[in-house]
């Protein structure tokens, strides 16, 4: 079985590689089921992160917009220290945003929301296995949220490509409820 970092070094090294058309469509794909999907369209209050192109990530504009048009509550992560830690900022325009400490979009908001209020988090990554355990960038932001986010259905957005037989995971590590493709919805619940 590959480690962790072999795994990070194979998908980074692809996801360098992903033509900004290909990462699109893929993108458009992942939104189109995020967005038909029942439990998003339950979900009153979904914490979002900013889909960074330049990172390989697909975007997630259209979920932002429509979570704002259709009247939830949208929450999205700002870097409060570069230890781990992350605020949840209400978002109530699509134009208020800045450059984080790691060059990543952040809400530009002061407006927290609890996290016990949060009912979806749609979390990024770099690799998942059909058990819901993912591979992030390694700074440990999503780990140290999700386990305090235990209440919340989580789901990753990810392209098929990035999902591997099995992730070793590791003690802090939380499972994904679900992991959303460019094919389909995959469970990661027994």
């Amino acid at each position: 079985m590959k480690s962790r970092a072999e795994i990070r070094q194979e998908v980074l090294s692809t996801r360098k590689r992903m033509d900004a058309d290909e990462l699109e469509r893929l993108g458009s794909l992942i939104t189109d089921h995020v967005l038909n999907a029942e439990w998003y369209r339950d979900a009153r209050c979904i914490h979002c992160f900013y889909g960074a192109a330049g990172k390989g990530e697909v975007s997630t504009l259209r979920i932002i917009e429509q979570a704002m048009a259709t009247g939830k509550t949208l929450v999205m992560p700002r870097v409060s220290d570069r230890a781990g830690g992350m605020e949840h900022i209400r978002v109530e325009h699509k134009d208020h945003f800045r450059a984080g400490p790691w060059g990543i979009m952040e809400p530009s908001g002061e407006l927290t929301v609890p996290v016990p209020e949060i009912e979806l988090v749609l979390v990024p990554g770099l690799a998942a296995d059909p058990a819901g355990n993912r591979i992030g960038y390694g700074k440990g932001y999503y780990d140290r949220f999700l386990d305090s986010a235990g209440h919340a259905l989580k789901a990753m957005l990810i392209p098929e490509r990035f999902i591997v037989d099995r992730i070793p995971a590791e003690n802090h590590d939380v499972p994904m409820d679900c992991l959303v493709t460019e094919n389909r919805i995959l469970s990661c619940r027994d």
